[in-house]
């Protein structure tokens, strides 16, 4: 039987995943912090119409969800993490 080299750099496919969701957290970063600059932007530009700050009040609902998903990420790889490490 013929071997196979391994053509990423990756030992395991924890590594591998690792990875891509370093890259995907650095992509979203700012992401979000545009968005909660946006949501600000709203809030002042809205200037007391009720219809306008809702709109800015979800915009920022949605910056904090999406900040909060990515600190989670973050969280959960790093478990995920120790634990494949301590086998």
């Amino acid at each position: 039987m013929e071997n196979f080299d391994n053509p990423l750099k990756f030992p395991n496919i924890s590594e591998l995943l690792v990875a891509v969701l370093n890259v995907v957290i650095i992509m979203a970063t700012p992401i979000v912090i545009f968005y909660l600059i946006y949501a600000g932007f709203l809030y002042v530009t809205a200037r007391g119409n009720p219809e306008k700050i809702k709109v800015a009040s979800q915009a920022l609902l949605y910056g904090v969800i999406g900040g909060v998903i990515l600190i989670g990420a973050v969280a959960i790889t790093q478990i995920v993490q120790n634990v494949v490490n301590a086998f």
